[in-house]
Parts: structure tokens; sequence; C-alpha cells
């Protein structure tokens, strides 16, 4: 079914595809083994390097997507911010995701969310497998869903993450959709909250009758359009009283909401409350999300680099309970820091290290807070992540925790969070106890 649907879509078209990184290589592998196109192109802002046939035209610089209209069908891929709404071209603007829900959305949990999709993914994924389920798991996670759509099966489940660039221009939705939140975020692609969130909630918009929405009463309130079955989730849905009872290494109260989404998802799906805590006890907390470090002369040290909100840096704060240095700071988003600044001025921590661009806002702001008070915590600016991790490892207190936690993007001085997270943790474990 999903060959025949790709086929009529790319059959004798001119078919480009639209950004050559992970997910625009699978697409080519896939429509390239097809080959029933009239002709296929490439279009990238950087170079194409791949050995690819001579028949194949490359398009690439700084007006990459000015060939956009000489094509019938564009396949986008995430990220990728058109110079108009996709609705002014002439060309289909379709995607990868939107194609492969049009095959397996009936087999398909899609999770989203500004904060947390990961964990609750890769749970949902973990606890299906762990209970016998046949399980396929891609999208945001780093697999694209072309590379996995041979290998769907009649009792396939399939579990995608799905971030707000795959559901941008989606046409179709998964079965159960899970929708975690909705805060600001990506302001730089989208400009506004309003925006961003629109995006998000087309995870839900294209469903049918028999399909299913699991969210918050809180993130409810913002989808007034809503009208499929409706599961509200709350924290005391979870199966077990606390994080450490299950036998969990998780922390935070952000993460119990994660495993009661998770939960309720599964147990849709068949599996009993014994066999979710049998398995729930072996997932393992992913990297660079609140991941503790380790203990080094005395202080803990947690890597939540993935951090590029306002309420994710709250929720580290508020998870360790000795937490007593906070870094802040990375590529400028324009995003609101308000809530942040009140918030950490009247917290326990002991030192604001903030650094980069964004975190030059926050110390501006904090330094000139209302909230803050001769017992606040004590702010300092560092140029870089070097120059952070130096101050905390410096000024940090016995028996407390230093918590990379950044409410900003990365991309400004590393290629993604997972490398921020990694020089981190090089930096910490480097020149120990100076």
């Amino acid at each position: 079914m999903f060959y025949k649907i790709l086929n009529d879509i790319i059959k004798d078209k001119k078919i480009l595809i639209l950004g050559f990184g992970r997910e625009g290589k699978s697409t080519y592998r896939e429509i390239s083994a097809l080959a029933s196109y009239k002709c296929l192109a490439i279009a990238d802002k950087n170079e194409v390097k791949e050995n690819l046939p001579d028949s194949i035209k490359i398009c690439t610089g700084p007006g990459y997507m000015d060939c956009i209209d000489d094509y019938d069908v564009v396949f986008k891929s995430p990220g990728i911010v058109l110079d108009k709404p996709a609705g002014e071209y002439k060309a289909l603007i379709t995607a990868e995701t939107d194609v492969f829900l049009q095959a397996f959305g009936k087999k398909t949990v899609g999770i989203t969310g500004t904060k947390g999709k990961s964990t609750t993914s890769s749970m949902i994924a973990h606890i299906l497998s762990e209970n016998g389920k046949n399980v396929l798991f891609a999208g945001n996670i780093g697999i694209p869903v072309f590379d996995i759509a041979g290998d769907v099966k009649d009792d396939s489940t399939i579990v995608l993450e799905m971030s707000c660039h795959q559901l941008e221009y989606a046409r179709f939705s998964p079965h159960i959709s899970v929708l975690l939140n909705m805060y600001e975020d990506h302001l730089d692609h989208y400009g506004t909250r309003e925006k961003y969130c629109d995006a998000k909630r087309n995870i839900y918009r294209n469903t049918k009758a028999g399909d299913v929405l699991y969210t918050t009463e809180e993130t409810l309130k913002e989808c007034p359009d809503v009208s499929i079955e409706t599961v509200i989730v709350d924290i005391p849905d979870a199966p077990f009283d606390t994080l450490e009872s299950a036998g969990s290494t998780l922390k935070g109260d952000h993460n119990k909401l994660n495993a009661a989404f998770a939960y309720k998802v599964c147990e849709s799906l068949g599996v009993s409350k014994d066999g979710f805590l049998k398995a729930f006890k072996t997932f393992k907390g992913l990297k660079h999300r609140l991941e503790f470090i380790g203990n080094f002369d005395g202080i803990d040290y947690y890597d939540d680099s993935i951090s590029t909100t306002v309420k994710s840096a709250i929720s580290a704060v508020e998870s360790i309970k000795n937490a007593g240095v906070l870094l802040l700071g990375g590529m400028e988003r324009d995003l609101d820091y308000t809530e942040l600044i009140g918030y950490v001025a009247k917290s326990r921590l002991n030192l604001l290290v903030f650094m980069y661009a964004s975190g030059r806002r926050m110390y501006e702001m904090y330094m000139s807070s209302p909230d803050r008070t001769d017992t606040s915590p004590k702010a300092v600016y560092a140029d870089d992540l070097a120059g952070a991790v130096k101050e905390a490892k410096e000024n940090a207190l016995k028996q407390t925790a230093v918590i990379l936690s950044p409410a900003a993007a990365s991309y400004d001085h590393f290629k993604n969070f997972e490398e921020r997270g990694e020089v981190f943790e090089k930096l910490v474990r480097e020149h120990q106890f100076l």
C-alpha cells in the first residue's frame, strides 16, 4: 500500500527533494528505487557531496529554493522554512511523514509536544516491545519514516516522535495522537507562539471517527477544534506512587506525567498494569535529558542539554532537589524569559551562570528584575560553555548540583543539543578539582 501511494504521487511528475540531510537522503532512496518520476532534482543550501547520477539535477546555494515551482511535487525536509506559505506555490508541498501516515496512520501512535516527546515516545515503544508487540519506532528521534516503511507488517504498531516541523504541512494524522503540551518555542521559524502551536495541532486535525487524542486539560483549552474522542491525562494516572517506588531512575513530576501518558496509551493497546510496571523498570532515561553525569569533588552534575524552553529549565530545577547552580543561555530566538527570570530570582539556587546571546539578554533581565532580592542567587556571565563550567566548578557549594538546562537552542555554537551535552560532560570531567 505504501509503495502504491508513493508511486501514485511521483508517477510521471517532476519531483524535487528539498533538503538533503538524513530525511532527504531517505526520500531519495525510496523515490529513486521506484523510478516512475518524469525527472528528479535535489535542492539544498549546502553543497551536495554525494556521487549521484548525472540525471539528477542539483540546486544549491542561497537561492536553492528559487526552483520550487519548476516541479510538480516537492518533498520538504523538516526545519526548512519556505519563503512563502505552502499553498502559494504551484508545486504540491509534501513530506515523508505525511505520505507515511497516509499509508499507515491506522497503525500509528504519534507523539508531539514542546517538552517530553522524546522520552514519552521512547517509553511507549520500549513498553510495547517488552510486552510482545511488534513495534517500529521512528520519526524525530533520528530515524526517517521511509526507512521503516518496508518493515511494516499486519501486526505492527508504529510509534512516531513528531516535531512541529514534521507536522507543519500535515494532511494526515495518526490513529492515536498524543499532544503532551504546547509552550513557546521555535519562534525563529514560526514568528509567533500561535503559529508554532498551530503546527502542533495538526497531529489531530486530520483524524477520523475512531481515532483518539491523549492530552492534558490545560493543553486541551488551546485546542478548540478537537472533534474526536479525547482522553485527559494527569500525573495521578501513572500506575505508581513515585518514580523511585517504580524502580525508575527518572526524576521530576514532568517524567511522572510522561509515564502517565505512556501508561494510558499502552493500556489502550492491551498492556496490563503489571506488564507496564515490569517493563517500566527497565526503561532508561535518554541522554542529555536531565542525565546524571556523576559526582565530582562533592558536586553532582546533570546534563539537560535538550532544554530549549522556559518550562524545561524550571522543571529541571524542580526535579533536582539539591540544585545549586544553573547554566542558562544559547542561541537567541527571542523567547519570552520573564517567567524564568522571576522563578530563578525566588529559587533556592546559589548561582546562575548565563552564556551566549540569549544568556546575555537573560543576564541583563535578571540584574534589573524587580523579583531579585538580597537572597536571590548570585549571577555571572560567561562567554561560552567552557567559561560557564569553570564558573560552576569554582563556585558550586558542596553537596549541591550543577545543572546545564539552557532554555535555549544550541545551533549558533554546536551542531545540535547532543553535541552541546557531550561537550558539557567532557568539560565537567576534564581538569576536575581546579
